[in-house]
């Protein structure tokens, strides 16, 4: 008697394990799936500038002695490199570009 007592509640507890670790595996696989779902791509929202005032801004970081390029109109490495450094010399978020804070600085509209 001793013997199927024991055998039934090695089986119960058996049972009560494996489908306590099924129900963990579905918990885990629809926590996968919330972290996945909720995942979520920032956009950034690109403003483009006109050549007219690229050019006016070169012209006042060349006035300033931080621009030694061709005041043309068109972005590139040294008009990023002297906007950077104005940014530096100002106070401002160094990252080049040519934003409402770093045309206000300018004086630039």
């Amino acid at each position: 008697m001793k013997k199927l007592l024991l055998s039934v509640l090695f089986l119960a507890l058996i049972a009560i394990s494996s489908s306590s670790f099924a129900a963990a595996k579905v918990v885990k696989k629809s926590v996968v799936k919330k972290i996945a779902v909720k995942k979520v791509v920032a956009k950034k929202t690109v403003k483009t500038i006109s050549a007219a005032t690229v050019k006016a801004v070169q012209q006042v970081l060349a006035k300033d002695g931080l621009y030694k390029g061709k005041v043309d109109g068109m972005i590139g490495p040294i008009t990023t490199n002297a906007v950077k450094a104005f940014q530096k010399k100002n106070g401002l978020k160094v990252d080049g570009i040519i934003g409402p804070m770093t045309l206000k600085k300018l004086g630039v509209k």
